[in-house]
């Protein structure tokens, strides 16, 4: 789901209203696909505006163009629910760009739809060996109606924080491994109050669908919804106790703020980088935003707290070929580019994301104005527990997030805005 981020990054908590919401959520990418009548030294892209896409169509893009002889045009980017909405309506007409970003919530509900190229042929044709990729990012895409583009890399989860405040109010730093020692949710909501003051927040953490499925799943739920993708698991006690808990660190116990307060665009991100709060859970690809913004304070990493479990949703950022793309082959050309060690290991530099290629990985390492504890971007990987897709999750999020919003902002509760959707959602995924 990936991210995956908010109105801010990903897959955000847009929960203006049923039919608003239902249009932002019901699309992504991918569409049918062809091959005729374009400039085969052309290939068209489209993403949403984030560090991603200023390295996918800056930097990459201008060395695949010098090794390739072909030339990358993309579109301007948009924000995140922009993006769903424009692209959408490229795709029901018919004419697409030749390689699109797609939010991860959404890849088997448009696989299934025949909206994408499935691109096993071109694996299979040049011979790719998978030997080369983490192996969960590879066969993140591999689905029964064939291998749906290509996850370029993952960005894990994890809790960003201010280290300088920390140090200031005498709190005990959170683990530098990813270790549930003294870092339970008790734990993590005595720091957030000791963190605490008139001028600070003392965490963020509801922003997107990751910290539905983060804290269902480590209260030991099955997530947002059920393995096989028919329930709405959500609404299960555990998934009930779990967001409400979440809430209430706004709603009783004041250490967060309003939902007001962060809905809007980068608005989380903004406010721990201008330290006006000391813990934010949020994806590793905030990362280079925060090392340009961040110039008072030292900030590093830490694990999500554990329950139950001790689980991180990580983003899979996704490169489809819609399948009436005019130019497929040479959109697998910049594909196979930017997840080879080559391309990614941009991504890797910059620490946006963990890359799909296992060589371009072995340059994410401490640098100048990034996080001390690097290396737990890797560790948050290898505890990935990722939402169970469905083949109708745009429609299920557009039924239960403006009922969830309600229970963000106190006018009901979490048991309230979920069990009366359950029904309806169930229906949908059906």
């Amino acid at each position: 789901m990936t991210s995956r981020t908010p109105l801010i990054s990903r897959r955000s908590l847009l929960l203006a209203g049923g039919g608003a919401a239902g249009a932002l959520f019901l699309a992504g990418c991918g569409s049918p696909g062809g091959g005729n009548g374009s400039n085969a030294k052309t290939v068209t892209g489209a993403s949403w505006a984030d560090g991603v896409n200023d390295l996918v169509f800056g930097s990459i893009k201008s060395d695949f163009e010098k090794a390739s002889g072909l030339t990358v045009s993309p579109q301007a980017p948009v924000p995140f629910s922009d993006y769903q909405t424009r692209f959408r309506t490229l795709i029901a007409g018919g004419s697409p760009p030749d390689l699109m970003r797609l939010n991860d919530d959404f890849l088997r509900e448009m696989s299934d739809k025949k909206t994408i190229l499935d691109v096993d042929s071109y694996v299979k044709k040049d011979n790719v060996d998978p030997s080369g990729y983490f192996e969960k990012v590879f066969d993140f895409t591999a689905l029964p109606n064939g291998r749906a583009g290509l996850a370029i890399g993952t960005a894990p989860r994890v809790m960003f924080y201010n280290k300088t405040l920390f140090k200031k109010h005498g709190v005990p730093l959170p683990p530098t491994t990813w270790s549930s020692k003294n870092w339970t949710w008790d734990d993590f909501l005595e720091t957030a109050k000791a963190l605490t003051t008139k001028d600070v927040w003392g965490t963020i953490v509801v922003k997107d669908t990751a910290f539905e499925n983060i804290w269902s799943t480590n209260n030991g739920g099955d997530g947002i919804f059920s393995e096989d993708g028919k329930k709405f698991t959500l609404a299960d006690p555990q998934g009930v106790e779990a967001l409400q808990w979440a809430a209430d660190l706004s709603l009783v116990h004041k250490v967060a703020p309003p939902w007001a307060d962060i809905a809007a665009e980068q608005a989380e991100q903004q406010l721990f980088a201008a330290g006006k709060s000391a813990m934010l859970l949020s994806a590793m690809s905030i990362g280079t935003y925060l090392e340009k913004n961040i110039k008072n304070f030292e900030w590093d990493i830490a694990p999500i707290p554990a329950r139950v479990n001790q689980f991180t949703e990580g983003s899979m950022i996704l490169m489809v070929i819609p399948a009436k793309a005019k130019n497929p082959d040479g959109a697998w050309e910049f594909l196979k580019y930017i997840t080879g060690p080559e391309g990614g290991k941009a991504f890797a530099e910059k620490r946006v994301c963990v890359p799909l290629s296992r060589k371009a990985a072995e340059s994410i390492v401490p640098g100048a104005g990034a996080p001390a504890n690097v290396q737990l971007f890797a560790e948050a990987a290898a505890h990935n527990r990722n939402v169970f897709s469905t083949t109708a999750t745009a429609a299920a999020v557009a039924i239960y997030r403006p009922k969830l919003q309600q229970a963000l902002i106190g006018e009901i509760t979490v048991e309230e805005a979920l069990s009366s959707s359950r029904s309806q959602v169930e229906a949908a995924l059906a």
